[in-house]
């Protein structure tokens, strides 16, 4: 008998793979995010709990629906879930602390002649590239919710389904990362060889203090800062917009070399989120979006 993978036959569109492995993924994240909320007996994390609980069954609803219009959410839904996930990364971190620095830090130096990426950009500081460097890393999320929400619009499109879906594979590698590759970053796990922050102005201020809030603690291998931006990019390349992919661009560039600078990443991380970016715009590409007038190619089964 031929099923096809992507359909629902209720509904006339269904769930590929990837949904309940991330679905799953996420209800792992959750679980361990409530327990060490109760080990620690901190109240912070309790909302951040809450929430991505809530996300995570509307998220089930909305994949299991026969209704059009409640599926035609699944894809902001993912986007939501993973970014509340953020916090119970955190707490995780806090009641089960584990850390692959050294390891990262070793595996830098070896593919990068002895010093890691991060130490070669040592030499560059300075404050005015300090605060162009803080920008452009500031710049992640004009990169990344600009298209959420346009997508958001038009999520009925198979153009906007394609990219929430690869959005949602590059959390799934990511994630995955920072669950069996846990670690800080240069800046926190080696502050005698990283001095931080880096000397800069007002921006570099602003985005320490955010960085300082933000922080989980395990959220650098891979690092997804570069994976969705080349994501984004990606896209914009096999759907032929040109002229975005021209304006992007340049402000990518200077983010992934931001990372870097301002010693939030390891090299190797880099080269992880940029080859996990490739993989999903290749796996997306085989799948129809390589022209804006393809459709999602319906691949079967028996």
């Amino acid at each position: 008998m031929t099923a096809n993978i992507f359909l629902n036959t209720a509904s006339g569109e269904g769930n590929r793979p990837g949904y309940w492995l991330w679905w799953g993924q996420i209800g792992l994240i959750n679980l361990l995010g409530i327990v060490s909320t109760w080990r620690l007996g901190d109240g912070q994390f309790i909302a951040p709990a809450a929430l991505s609980v809530a996300a995570w069954l509307l998220l089930l609803k909305a994949m299991t629906a026969d209704s059009r219009r409640w599926r035609s959410w699944l894809g902001i839904l993912q986007f939501a879930a993973s970014w509340l996930a953020f916090p119970l990364f955190k707490a995780i971190q806090l009641a089960m602390p584990r850390s692959a620095d050294s390891q990262l830090l070793a595996i830098d130096r070896w593919l990068f002649g002895g010093q890691s990426a991060t130490e070669h950009l040592l030499g560059w500081q300075q404050v005015w590239l300090s605060e162009l460097m803080s920008l452009c890393y500031l710049s992640f999320y004009f990169i990344i919710l600009v298209p959420v929400i346009f997508c958001a619009f038009r999520r009925y499109t198979p153009a906007a389904k394609g990219f929430l879906y690869g959005l949602m594979l590059m959390y799934l590698i990511g994630f995955t990362g920072y669950l069996l590759v846990p670690a800080a970053g240069p800046y926190i796990a080696f502050p005698e060889v990283f001095s931080y922050p880096a000397p800069g102005g007002a921006m570099t201020a602003l985005l320490t203090g955010l960085v300082a809030q933000g922080g989980t603690g395990m959220d650098v291998f891979p690092s997804l800062h570069c994976g969705i931006s080349l994501y984004v990019l990606g896209y914009l390349l096999i759907r032929r917009h040109t002229l975005l992919l021209l304006i992007l661009s340049p402000l990518v560039a200077g983010l992934i070399l931001a990372t870097l600078y301002l010693r939030y990443h390891y090299g190797i991380d880099l080269i992880a989120g940029t080859l996990s970016a490739a993989g999903v715009i290749l796996w997306l590409r085989r799948s129809g979006f390589a022209r804006p007038k393809d459709k999602i190619r319906m691949t079967q089964c028996r």
